[in-house]
């Protein structure tokens, strides 16, 4: 089942502590409540999404979207700076609420003061919180818009000629990244995900646009068909078929496809304490990147990620072992699709 199988990649995990308001029970003298705590500081900018080679660096010096690029780090490190000052500043809110919190619990009474104080001081750090929230946002843009260009960078020097290719260690680094770097849908309250937000499928009559990364189902050179990644070169209107090159460029194969034989992947990851509906239900039969290769394959969810860092952790098809799956593997969102199955032409 696909060249250069290894074991999974590891899924990065986080742990918050998650504000909460006080416990209040009139019937028990016994008073228990968990403190609101600020997270640790923001973490510095990398803004090289996947490796770049040397020609691609080199377009990069040369080209007017260089200057385009260094702005927006720019404007990515002031606004890091801003949010950083606007949590800070709002740690004295939060100490504010924790102490007359502690005065209510130790008390153990809810006067109509109290009660004042405390809505007003919550609706403060909710304002301050929604502050928070817009500057991450112009900052997961802006973190978007680099993304943006140093992948443009890296298809102009593609177009210009450039036939290095990557090598097997750093394509599979470029996929890892361009994976855990995806958009992470952000919506307003009760909004719900969009199309392509994690297993929300793409609208009936979607065309994937050039240079979109997609699934294909290719005839191999002894009749097979697989499932394999590939980068969009060209939609034709007229015959409504796709030019796709295969991402592993060991294998240097242009094809063209029908629709039918073409599914884009997730442009969004969707947050799994957020928005649990857009990922796939366990037992859900889908198709995953198989780590360390450039196939898709049938596989099925064994366990979904909990946080929007994490991974689902699914169970490939595999006659080669006893039960009929291999042991579980982790696949990140980007790379997990619905199965699709196409008819063969009688």
């Amino acid at each position: 089942m696909g060249k250069g199988k290894d074991k999974s990649l590891g899924s990065p995990k986080r742990s918050l502590d998650s504000p909460k308001s006080p416990k209040l029970r009139t019937s028990s003298p016994s008073f228990r409540r968990e403190q609101l705590l600020r997270t640790d500081p923001l973490p510095e900018i990398n803004v090289t999404p996947y490796p770049l080679s040397t020609s691609t660096e080199m377009a990069m010096a040369m080209s007017s979207e260089a200057q385009a690029l260094q702005e927006r780090v720019k404007v990515l490190s002031d606004l890091v700076r801003e949010l950083q000052r606007a949590r800070d500043e709002n740690i004295p809110q939060m100490n504010n609420i924790n102490s007359l919190s502690e005065k209510i619990v130790s008390e153990e009474k809810l006067t109509i003061a109290n009660r004042g104080k405390l809505k007003l001081l919550y609706e403060k750090a909710v304002a301050d919180s929604e502050k928070e929230v817009a500057l991450m946002k112009k900052a997961l843009n802006t973190v978007y818009q680099i993304r943006n260009i140093r992948h443009d960078l890296r298809i102009q020097a593609k177009n210009s000629g450039n036939k290095e290719t990557i090598r097997r260690g750093a394509l599979m680094k470029m996929l890892l990244n361009c994976a855990q770097t995806l958009p992470l849908w952000i919506g307003n309250a009760g909004e719900k995900p969009p199309p392509l937000c994690g297993a929300v499928p793409p609208e009936q009559n979607y065309i994937a646009k050039v240079n979109d990364m997609v699934a294909c189902l290719v005839r191999g050179s002894e009749g097979e068909d697989n499932w394999i990644l590939a980068e969009v070169v060209n939609y034709n209107t007229a015959t409504n078929k796709y030019e796709v090159d295969d991402i592993d460029e060991e294998q240097k194969e242009r094809h063209t496809l029908s629709r039918r034989r073409v599914y884009p992947l997730p442009l969004m990851r969707a947050n799994p304490e957020v928005n649990p509906e857009a990922l796939y239900p366990k037992g859900s039969i889908v198709m995953a990147l198989y780590p360390q290769t450039t196939c898709f394959y049938k596989a099925i969810i064994n366990r979904l990620p909990t946080l929007a860092t994490e991974e689902y952790e699914v169970l490939f098809e595999d006659p080669s072992y006893a039960d009929g799956y291999s042991p579980p593997l982790m696949v990140a969102q980007r790379y997990v699709i619905q199965i699709k199955e196409v008819k063969k032409k009688s």
